[in-house]
């Protein structure tokens, strides 16, 4: 089963994102969260994990170093940046410095960000399926 974890400082942002989770997608993947960033890298270690999504503003590591770090220790997860800011840096910094799948917005619509979740899983199966055929 996909595995994704979410890392947002703010725990009740992370609260409304399982009940989303749970109500729209349950079954589909399983599901971390994690309120600190260097404890999610921790996680990262020692699990695998599919899809990664990180808010953008959190003390000691920011969302985009989070997930530039993600791309070292957990080359095969799809990455996701959440935010509340929508300036063109901060996009742009997240596609350039963590090759960021797709970019998310706070507050968000929840149709939105499921299906964008949904498109990360599957292209986390797809990137797993090149993997195998050049594997063999």
């Amino acid at each position: 089963m996909r595995r994704v974890l979410i890392v947002d400082d703010d725990a009740a942002v992370l609260a409304s994102l399982r009940r989303l989770l749970r109500r729209q997608c349950q079954g589909e993947f399983l599901l971390d969260t994690e309120t600190d960033p260097v404890m999610a890298l921790d996680r990262l270690r020692r699990k695998r994990y599919d899809v990664v999504v990180a808010d953008l503003h959190m003390p000691e590591l920011d969302g985009v170093g989070l997930l530039a770090l993600a791309c070292l220790v957990a080359p095969q997860a799809v990455r996701l940046l959440l935010t509340g800011s929508t300036g063109f840096e901060d996009a742009q910094r997240a596609i350039h410095e963590a090759n960021v799948f797709r970019y998310l917005t706070k507050p968000w619509d929840d149709a939105v960000l499921v299906a964008h979740l949904r498109a990360a899983l599957a292209e986390a199966a797809r990137l797993d399926g090149r993997h195998e055929l050049q594997a063999a």
